[in-house]
């Protein structure tokens, strides 16, 4: 029978969470209402405090935000040892065009035009982070400046 050992970690510094989040572009976003949990994987991107998403005009992601702005949001990595970073925060949701441009530019690292963002029929959610916390393990490498 094989033993689980419970591997040795560390808290990451507030700059190694910002560059790990900001390094990777996939993570779950966890919501709730009342007795309800809901977490759905997103495509992100992140600058200055604020995690970046795209989301169809309908469905039950925007439902529970609408109803419940508190969010958390969480990225990890299990490729070399493991990383783990939740941000808490509020979620709001806008079709500014100037906030399409700004996702779609973090996003893709592509400016689009403002006739085909004004076409694009999407919501912009902004994660405005409240606080953040993250761990890794004793191996994980993570290359940041102090």
């Amino acid at each position: 029978m094989q033993q689980f050992v419970h591997q040795q970690s560390r808290t990451l510094s507030q700059p190694e969470m910002e560059h790990f989040v900001k390094e990777h572009s996939y993570g779950r976003l966890g919501l709730c209402l009342e007795s309800e949990p809901y977490v759905v994987p997103v495509a992100y991107g992140y600058e200055q405090g604020k995690i970046y998403f795209h989301s169809a005009r309908e469905g039950k992601k925007l439902d529970l935000i609408r109803k419940n702005n508190r969010v958390c949001f969480q990225v990890d990595e299990w490729q070399k040892g493991w990383a783990s970073v939740i941000c808490y925060g509020r979620a709001s949701l806008t079709e500014d065009v100037e906030e399409k441009k700004r996702c779609f530019e973090i996003l893709t690292g592509q400016e689009l035009g403002e006739e085909h963002l004004q076409n694009v029929k999407v919501y912009i959610g902004i994660v405005q982070i409240e606080e953040m916390t993250g761990r890794c393990s004793a191996d994980f490498s993570l290359e940041c400046e102090d």
